[in-house]
């Protein structure tokens, strides 16, 4: 029998990313368990973004870390509407990293993520963090990609 009572889901608010919610929402209600929301701020150096732009490095991550927590707000909203509970985390570090650590530090029975984010350069240059968790995690791991065939309503 499978027993699912803690799901990580971790989202960069990515089209791949709403569709791995669809399916870890499906997984939620079917076996009547937690969703545990999570959005990763990357660090940035301390210092300017450059001469063109002289904004404080610290003001960019705050501003992005503003834009995360309002973003997983209302996600967090839109899944519990559907009767489902929810808890939102959100992390600053490398991506993979802490997916890894938060999926061992929440005891997730599984984590559920989309297969291509925001950021092909990223992907060009660092790798897949997908491929990273799905490496190393400590526990299953879905990784949804959008396809021609969903098995999700």
């Amino acid at each position: 029998m499978i027993r699912l009572q803690r799901l990580l889901v971790p989202t960069d608010f990515s089209d791949t990313a709403r569709l791995a919610l669809r399916y870890a929402s499906s997984f939620a209600r079917e076996y009547d368990a937690e969703l545990v929301l999570v959005h990763v701020v990357e660090n940035v150096a301390v210092g300017y973004a450059n001469d063109l732009f002289p904004v404080p490095m610290a003001e960019v991550v705050q501003e992005l870390t503003s834009y995360a927590k309002a973003e997983l707000d209302t996600l967090a909203k839109e899944v519990e509407a559907q009767g489902i509970q929810v808890r939102v985390v959100l992390a600053q570090g490398k991506p993979s990293a802490e997916i890894l650590r938060l999926a061992g530090a929440e005891k997730a029975d599984m984590i559920i993520l989309g297969t291509h984010g925001k950021g092909m350069l990223d992907q060009a240059i660092f790798g897949s963090t997908t491929e990273r968790v799905v490496r190393k995690a400590p526990c299953p791991v879905l990784s949804v990609r959008e396809s021609e065939h969903d098995f999700v309503d």
